[in-house]
């Protein structure tokens, strides 16, 4: 699969190191084979990507840009940003069983830690993590919730990593009425 120009053979390694990263797991990434498969050399795959942290930190892009996408409401059917925020998560954890590597590598990878640090400023190139800020505001400001904005966020990412680590190493199964009850708990008056 050759792609003809700079930007169609970005994509084609975005793409095809996407597919990977679901089938295989992001650990199994090689950047030499992802570059045969792509149909280039090592070198010419440098053009594109001066490391495996920028091409982590374009999938995670990708990844959560479809994520959203895929999950987004025409206005009229736009449930209030609580309710959103539930439908959100448990949008992720039906992620987790029909792609577990894509998230695993969305919310685990080297490079999301970084992404992930409080005051961040890639944070806003993300959509997820830009969703979930929007929705955070929104219920405080709608809400008239006495909240912290980034405080909130990292208590509310904090949980959805955990359960998810949970979750996906076997330790427990996931619970709609968990995730709604903590959500909820986190996004009360204080």
């Amino acid at each position: 699969m050759v792609a003809k120009d700079y930007s169609d053979t970005k994509k084609t390694i975005i793409a095809t190191a996407i597919k990977e990263i679901d089938t295989r797991g992001y650990k199994e990434l090689s950047l030499r084979k992802l570059a045969d498969s792509c149909g280039l050399t090592t070198g010419a795959f440098y053009r594109h990507f001066s490391s495996k942290d920028e091409l982590f930190t374009s999938l995670m892009f990708e990844i959560s840009a479809d994520f959203i996408k895929e999950n987004s409401h025409k206005k009229e059917n736009l449930p209030k940003p609580r309710e959103e925020l539930l439908l959100l998560g448990k949008n992720i954890f039906n992620l987790f069983e029909k792609q577990g590597n894509l998230l695993d590598f969305l919310f685990f990878n080297p490079v999301s830690m970084t992404v992930y640090a409080q005051n961040n400023k890639e944070q806003d190139n993300f959509p997820l993590l830009n969703k979930v800020h929007q929705l955070i505001a929104c219920i405080i400001k709608d809400e008239s919730l006495d909240l912290d904005p980034s405080e909130t966020f990292i208590k509310i990412w904090a949980f959805l990593q955990g359960y998810i680590l949970l979750v996906h190493k076997g330790v427990t199964e996931f619970s709609q009425p968990l995730l709604a009850s903590t959500l909820n708990s986190l996004l009360i008056k204080e």
